[in-house]
């Protein structure tokens, strides 16, 4: 006599593995999101970071170079141009230059962890800054500020979630110490926006990477990655 599984046993074995699947497909899908965040993040940083000091052997220390201040408008754009052409330019692999005010590398609106729809950073309508994507996808946009140059990055360009905190963020490559608001440091370098604060303050207050956060939530959200050792914690607002 052959023994198999009737028909029942076969569609109540299916049945199990669809809701195993349903229960932890997405768990993984989202562990998996949070890592290659961290992985881009984290890449892209490295570039900026070993750009400055490769360029620190040609253009002395970084608390030596000339950066721009400018106001949050059109000169934006030309000095971030400078700026990078001038300190950057031979150690950055650039794949593309982004048109001034084009929505061909910056999506049209992000949000923010709070749900507020940013209208005063990155979405391509008021992103005055000067754009670049990388040889490893990211998009980042040059913003000078006097004694620190601000860099708004994505990941992944206009692919979505175009989300700060998810593939939105923000650097700083600064020549000094910066107001407290922008990060606790006091020496020049390359910096995620936020970064020497304390973790309650990166997680609170109006720039904290929290889904309560009010004004500019989520720009602490990068130091806030770095901060927890590169790793999303599971209080981190996903």
């Amino acid at each position: 006599m052959k023994r198999a599984f009737t028909l029942a046993e076969v569609l109540i074995t299916l049945g199990v593995i669809g809701v195993v699947s349903a229960v932890t497909l997405p768990t993984l899908i989202k562990n998996y999101q949070k890592q290659e965040t961290v992985n881009r993040l984290k890449e892209t940083y490295s570039i900026l970071y070993q750009a400055v000091r490769m360029s620190e052997t040609e253009n002395e220390l970084l608390e030596t170079w000339e950066i721009p201040n400018t106001n949050f408008n059109a000169n934006a754009y030309t000095y971030g141009k400078a700026f990078f052409e001038q300190y950057l330019k031979p150690y950055i692999k650039v794949a593309k230059e982004c048109k001034y005010l084009s929505n061909e590398c910056w999506a049209d609106e992000y949000i923010r962890p709070n749900g507020i729809v940013d209208n005063d950073y990155f979405s391509a309508s008021i992103n005055k800054t000067y754009g670049l994507v990388l040889a490893n996808g990211s998009v980042i946009g040059f913003y000078p500020r006097g004694t620190f140059c601000e860099i708004y990055i994505d990941l992944n360009g206009k692919k979505g979630p175009n989300k700060i905190g998810k593939d939105a963020f923000d650097i700083m490559i600064a020549k000094t110490s910066v107001n407290i608001s922008y990060g606790n440091i006091n020496k020049s370098g390359v910096y995620m926006y936020g970064q020497g604060n304390s973790r309650t303050a990166l997680t609170s207050g109006d720039k904290g990477c929290s889904k309560t956060a009010t004004g500019f939530a989520g720009l602490y959200c990068g130091a806030l990655i770095m901060h927890d050792g590169w790793k999303i914690a599971p209080d981190y607002p996903w």
